[in-house]
């Protein structure tokens, strides 16, 4: 439903003017074209990896490249965070930590030089880079059409990056430790020039925010909204909190066409436990909202909170209801299991459950039902809530005309008014009919 193009790497390669880049996405690229790629010979071959089952298929490929004994280079938001413990593999010969536009650069002049620098960087040496300095991405380097589809947007989209990092300090997220607490942008007018370009050149009908936070400055997401006018749709992450400071009918109008807001629990206590910094007052009242203005809106929500009891995680389930009853342009996203991620405050306080190994890193994930770090009795309930919410709440209903997908639907949400998750039998034919419906849709790799 949804693929965005390997963003990380094109603003790598965005820097490299002076160098020949070629972009592998193993999610389209035949392997084939791998292969090949190693037999240029090149100076090096860099791997942006996340916490969970990508570090796996980073881990393979870059094997094949040290049998040729070409150095491999890996960043992103796991070896940002892990930086010794990822240089650690033996299939890891480099770490760039942290922003890597500048220190990229660098490490391939002295490579090509025969020089062998320091197998651990830290973008943070550099310095912040000024974000209106990065050229437009190099879009050419990828096959664009295979990015142009969304699960939000109608119509062809692209992603764009207007801004870095979040102000705010959940204890389940690790961007208090990526961006420590700060929030950079461009200047609006130079992200205006590139999203008229990237509209113009590539025919969009929408642009997908991926900003962590783009909204958290009132006045400069209203000038952005002003700037746009209407001309394109778009998509924006948004705290409740923040929504309600908008005049959300002057945001449709400017090209809103849908939000997407973690709400992460129902349960006040859960929210103050996590430091969430919003009430479940304020996601009413902004559902609410957005609903009077039409405009639509996908929530997230977390389960498995250390210390969660069966009364917090109803609060949750009807929260999710309650948005959707009150709100008919308002969809459920799937509900995740808390992972106690590295570089987050409760991954620190868990970290006897940690991978000690790079490679032990790639069975850690939110949708890892076999977790360790929760209590057994518990894992079917929230298995199954976490399997259902992918047919409660519109989503996929909205987007397949499929009756036995919508009759799951209907079925499921009942369960979930009635918060009936216990019964094994009735749960094995739900969950049955869910993936074969799945895989009708997506094919066999659904999940």
């Amino acid at each position: 439903m949804n693929l965005h193009p390997p963003i990380p790497l094109l603003y790598l390669a965005s820097m490299l003017k002076d160098h020949d880049v070629q972009i592998f996405d193993q999610r389209v690229d035949r392997i084939e074209r791998f292969d090949e790629l190693l037999g240029r010979d090149p100076i090096c071959v860099g791997f942006s990896i996340m916490t969970g089952v990508q570090i796996q298929f980073a881990l393979d490929l870059a094997e094949k490249v040290c049998q040729r004994g070409i150095p491999t280079v890996f960043g992103g938001v796991h070896a940002t965070i892990l930086p010794e413990q990822t240089a650690a593999d033996p299939r890891v010969d480099y770490v760039v930590a942290g922003d890597g536009e500048l220190l990229f650069g660098q490490l391939l002049e002295a490579l090509a030089a025969g020089k062998k620098p320091n197998r651990i960087l830290d973008g943070e040496s550099m310095g912040q880079i000024d974000l209106d300095a990065i050229p437009a991405l190099p879009y050419d380097l990828v096959d664009v059409e295979n990015y142009t589809h969304s699960a939000v947007l109608k119509g062809r989209s692209l992603p764009f990056l207007f801004s870095r990092g979040c102000p705010y300090r959940c204890t389940f997220c690790c961007n208090p430790v990526i961006s420590r607490g700060r929030w950079r942008r461009m200047s609006v007018d130079a992200a205006m020039n590139q999203l008229d370009a990237m509209v113009s050149k590539y025919d969009l009908d929408g642009i997908f925010f991926l900003d962590e936070n783009i909204t958290s400055n009132a006045k400069v997401m209203n000038e952005i909204a002003g700037k746009i006018g209407g001309r394109f749709q778009w998509y924006a992450q948004a705290r409740a909190d923040s929504l309600l400071k908008y005049d959300l009918s002057f945001m449709k109008e400017m090209g809103a066409y849908c939000f997407g807001s973690g709400l992460e629990s129902g349960s006040p206590r859960i929210l103050e436990q996590i430091r969430k910094n919003e009430t479940v007052e304020q996601y009413i009242e902004a559902n609410q909202r957005l609903a009077e203005a039409g405009v639509g809106i996908w929530y997230n929500y977390i389960t498995g909170y250390p210390g969660e009891t069966v009364d917090e995680l109803k609060m949750t389930v009807d929260l999710a209801l309650r948005m959707l009853d009150e709100n008919p342009y308002a969809c459920n996203n799937t509900f995740y299991l808390l992972t106690p991620y590295p570089g987050t405050e409760i991954g620190d306080s868990m970290k006897e459950n940690m991978p000690d190994t790079l490679e032990g890193w790639a069975d850690f994930g939110r949708h890892n039902y076999n977790a360790q770090w929760h209590p057994p009795e518990n894992m079917k309930r929230y298995q199954r809530i976490g399997f259902s919410s992918k047919f409660v709440g519109r989503r996929l209903a909205q987007r397949f005309d499929n009756p036995d997908l919508r009759t799951l639907g209907e079925e499921m949400t009942q369960k979930w008014r009635d918060f009936d998750f216990d019964r094994d039998d009735e749960w094995e034919v739900f969950t049955e009919r869910g993936w074969k419906i799945l895989k009708s849709i997506f094919g066999e790799d659904a999940y």
